[in-house]
């Protein structure tokens, strides 16, 4: 899937403070000076300097899927449905 090229990074996170320095790949002297952000009731917060959206895990701006689920649920087919007891 192809990202808009306006489309700002976007972090996940289960703290509702965070630090952003500008630094991802890239060496932290290319980044930014580091700034402290406050999550609140929206669920998100952008960094003022390079838009970095940090969202809360679980929070009201949180659409991502659940990364609790369990990954095998739902892996049988109706070819292997156990067998009925009896039959």
């Amino acid at each position: 899937m192809a990202t808009d090229p306006f489309t700002p990074e976007i972090a996940y996170t289960d703290k509702t403070r965070i630090a952003c320095d500008g630094a991802t790949e890239i060496s932290p002297a290319l980044g930014h000076p580091r700034v402290w952000l406050q999550i609140g009731a929206e669920g998100f917060v952008d960094c003022g300097y390079c838009d970095k959206r940090f969202i809360l895990r679980g929070g009201v701006a949180d659409s991502a899927p659940d990364e609790r689920i369990d990954p095998g649920a739902g892996e049988n087919s109706a070819g292997s449905l156990p067998s009925e007891p009896g039959a």
